[in-house]
């Protein structure tokens, strides 16, 4: 079974919700058949460089939410990242475009693929979103920056060779743009937003109950139609 997450990595609830989707395939009995697909759908395409104003400040400019209301839900973010081992990490959080970061993620995937190990939980392609996000939003570090990124992909094992070459090669840039034109044409517009065997549509919070449950779900209608 296949399933296609729509995220990005400035998004908090996909962060919680890669989480959550890594340890739901961990726990499901027939995870290492189930190939995940991370597709990019950028909050901000027109952000050219990092932000010098705060996070909060800049939602507050960007999405019209008041200052109240950013507080209240970095706490709700807060208390779940708690529960999950993530220590949201808000106040030093760089603002950055995340094209360059969503290059190395599908990069990241071709390698899984010459590799031959595209599914189950501890793909690289997940991996390298994971520790891309965690870079962003627990460490503070800027994933817009190549040193920043090469750096995550030395960290899961994945060669340096790869994430330069995927800043590098246009390519990358435009599997960027596609996946993004493809979210927007499928009518994308909540993160994270899971297509589970190209028939179940979920979008947003899951907690990782849930996502089990759909999991389920999906891979009893996924033999029913031989996917």
């Amino acid at each position: 079974m296949r399933i296609d997450m729509w995220m990005d990595t400035a998004c908090p609830w996909c962060y919680l919700g890669l989480r959550h989707l890594r340890a739901a395939l961990s726990a499901f009995p027939h995870g290492d058949q189930v190939e995940v697909v991370l597709r990019a759908h950028v909050l901000e395409p027109d952000l050219e460089g990092p932000v010098d104003t705060p996070r909060a400040a800049h939602l507050a400019r960007t999405t019209g939410m008041e200052p109240e209301a950013v507080a209240e839900e970095d706490e709700r973010l807060r208390a779940l990242g708690r529960a999950e081992g993530v220590v949201f990490d808000f106040e030093s959080l760089v603002v950055a475009p995340t094209s360059r970061a969503h290059r190395v993620i599908a990069a990241a995937g071709e390698a899984d693929i010459d590799a031959g190990a595209t599914t189950g939980p501890d793909t690289a392609h997940l991996k390298a979103a994971e520790a891309i996000m965690r870079a962003h939003f627990e460490m503070g570090l800027d994933v817009s920056d190549p040193d920043v990124l090469i750096g995550c992909a030395q960290d899961i094992g994945l060669g340096a060779a790869v994430a330069a070459g995927a800043l590098a090669d246009g390519r990358w840039a435009s599997q960027v743009y596609s996946d993004h034109q493809m979210g927007v044409g499928m009518g994308v517009d909540a993160l994270p937003t899971y297509i589970l065997g190209s028939r179940f549509v979920v979008q947003d919070r899951l907690s990782a109950t849930a996502m089990a449950n759909v999991l389920t779900t999906a891979w009893a209608h996924s033999r029913e139609d031989g996917r």
